[in-house]
């Protein structure tokens, strides 16, 4: 069956005329995302290396919110420490998204070589929090930073990505508190849905922690971390669920194949009205309370009485890990296992009392 045209606008959106395919040649995949695929390309009027993402919007219907929010904060922003957007144009029902190439990968990459020692993650968060620097003083407010939403350039600049759930502020505002970005990556205050604001220092006032001034260097100094990810990759280890995504960030299949323990999932939804009639909303913020304010303490609580007990302790560790999967797999299973073993208890502790 025929489907009816695609009715999209987005910032810097070519006229219809223009065809993308001959614009631009696409090379090979690098990435796959929630919303779509992501391909090196060539601007063929420059020879300009590009990241082209490639959205059907017929089947994004649902996203088609957060894209336009994604293109028109990063069609806002003009600093070296935000993925640059340089156009869109829509061809039939897929939407071609041209973006700066990054071919260091994502730090989610990287950490798949090894950990970052001190000097590298000094050096990297302090280009973060310029980029963070950046966003709040115009307003703007990122809300999902995690590894994969930080990407590299082949020279080691630190940029970021993945703006389809950031916001703005308003002269007059000065609070938001919705619901949205990466459980375990979440700060508190947005996790128990208080406002978040600027009552706590600032990015700005963070670059100049003595952890960040004592150990941060050039940014060139991030080569080795990608230098050290190609021989890793040049070893043998396998890179078919790696889809290093350039200028792209969504959480790629890699995420739940290998290292459980950074699996996190973006909480991306606006919130319903008739999902909050029926309390789903207030569900998921009771299941993330539950394991900040109930297992994740046991956990820490477990683990200090057994302290001198290596093998216990890596068991619970092993057993805290399995949680997070399971909760990132499928939302809320943690809140109904607490409900029914509290069920469990009350009912043994009234048989025993009876």
């Amino acid at each position: 069956m025929a489907h009816s045209p695609v009715a999209v606008q987005v910032p810097g959106m070519q006229n219809n005329i223009a065809d993308p395919e001959e614009l631009f040649t696409k090379l090979e995949r690098i990435g796959k995302g929630s919303f779509g695929e992501v391909f090196k390309g060539i601007d063929n009027r420059t020879q300009q290396v590009v990241a082209i993402k490639i959205i059907d919007l017929e089947e994004a219907e649902d996203e088609i919110e957060d894209i336009q929010q994604e293109i028109t904060v990063l069609s806002q922003c003009d600093s070296s420490y935000v993925t640059k957007y340089y156009g869109s144009y829509l061809k039939g029902s897929k939407l071609w998204i041209i973006m700066e190439y990054l071919g260091g990968g994502s730090a989610l990459d990287l950490l798949r070589a090894g950990p970052f020692d001190e000097f590298q993650i000094a050096t990297m968060l302090k280009e973060i929090l310029k980029g963070l620097d950046y966003l709040h003083s115009e307003k703007k407010i990122h809300r999902d930073i995690k590894a994969a939403n930080v990407l590299l350039s082949e020279q080691g600049d630190v940029k970021l990505a993945d703006f389809g759930v950031a916001g703005q502020l308003t002269d007059t505002q000065i609070k938001r508190n919705t619901f949205v970005g990466t459980p375990f990556w979440m700060a508190p205050e947005v996790i128990q849905q208080s406002a978040y604001d600027s009552k706590r220092p600032t990015a700005k006032e963070l670059l100049k922690h003595k952890f960040i001034v004592k150990n941060s260097k050039k940014t060139s100094y991030l080569t080795e971390l990608i230098d050290r990810f190609k021989r890793w990759k040049a070893e043998g280890h396998s890179d078919e669920e790696s889809d290093s995504e350039g200028s792209d960030s969504e959480s790629t299949s890699r995420e739940n194949n290998t290292h459980p323990e950074w699996s996190f999932t973006t909480v991306r939804k606006k919130p319903d009205p008739k999902k909050l009639q029926n309390g789903a909303e207030q569900d998921l913020v009771q299941t993330l309370s539950c394991l900040s304010m109930i297992i994740t303490p046991a956990f820490a609580e477990l683990k200090q009485q057994d302290e001198n007990n290596a093998s216990r302790n890596q068991a619970i560790e092993e057993l805290e890990k399995s949680i997070a999967v399971a909760e990132a797999a499928c939302p809320g299973i943690t809140d109904k296992m607490v409900k029914k073993l509290i069920e469990k208890f009350q009912k043994c502790s009234a048989d025993e009392s009876s």
